[in-house]
């Protein structure tokens, strides 16, 4: 049986819909399902649903054999992991947010509010002004409205909750979406079923 952990959140409805295109119906799991864990013996499943920052460390520890997370939280916590596919629904972007014209300039020391420190770091990297990175864990866009910080870095998907506040996408850093994950050791286990799932996937155009 493979054990698969799946995003409670806004990548849920993107793995369903790429496993059932798959031909993996996962039956009997539906959006909204408030169940942490959930057996599928007609399937050789049992699917935990877990916060999407929690799935690659069950995931590399080999509690799951396999899951699916955003690369934008794959590459925040840096987990030992196979990423047999990217799925091409799903996209969205991490910007640098703030006020119109708040970009800071070459030289400029600024606050940066996100809860990424780890891409904060690098994106400053290559950048010709610093920040000081105040790491939150949620309403992130609240940082530059209330002077906490100069700018954000965080994810956007439609601008609109930017536009309502009077914010602004400054620059475009990354292009996120969501990505099947494997345990390494899971992958030698599994070997055959994860390359029919990973075909299965290829062939529904389901991932890249």
């Amino acid at each position: 049986m493979i054990r698969l952990a799946l995003p409670k959140g806004r990548n849920l409805e993107i793995a369903l819909a790429g496993f059932r295109a798959a031909g993996i119906g996962l039956a009997g799991l539906e959006l909204g399902d408030r169940r942490l864990r959930l057996a599928l013996p007609d399937e050789g499943l049992e699917v935990l649903l877990l916060k999407d920052w929690d799935v690659p460390l069950y995931v590399e520890y080999g509690i799951a054999d396999c899951g699916v997370v955003g690369s934008d939280v794959l590459e925040e916590v840096d987990g030992d992991l196979l990423i047999p596919g990217r799925f091409r629904d799903g996209h969205c972007r991490m910007s640098l947010i703030g006020d119109e014209g708040a970009m800071p300039r070459p030289g400029d020391q600024i606050r940066l509010a996100s809860k990424y420190p780890r891409i904060a770091r690098k994106v400053l990297a290559d950048r010709p002004w610093s920040a000081d990175i105040l790491k939150l864990s949620g309403s992130i866009e609240l940082a530059p409205l209330l002077n906490l910080a100069e700018v954000a870095l965080d994810i956007v998907q439609t601008g609109r909750t930017l536009r309502d506040n009077g914010l602004v996408e400054l620059e475009v850093v990354r292009q996120i979406q969501p990505c099947l994950v494997v345990n390494r050791s899971a992958y030698q286990l599994h070997r055959a079923e994860l390359n029919r799932w990973i075909d299965r996937f290829e062939a529904a155009e389901v991932v890249e």
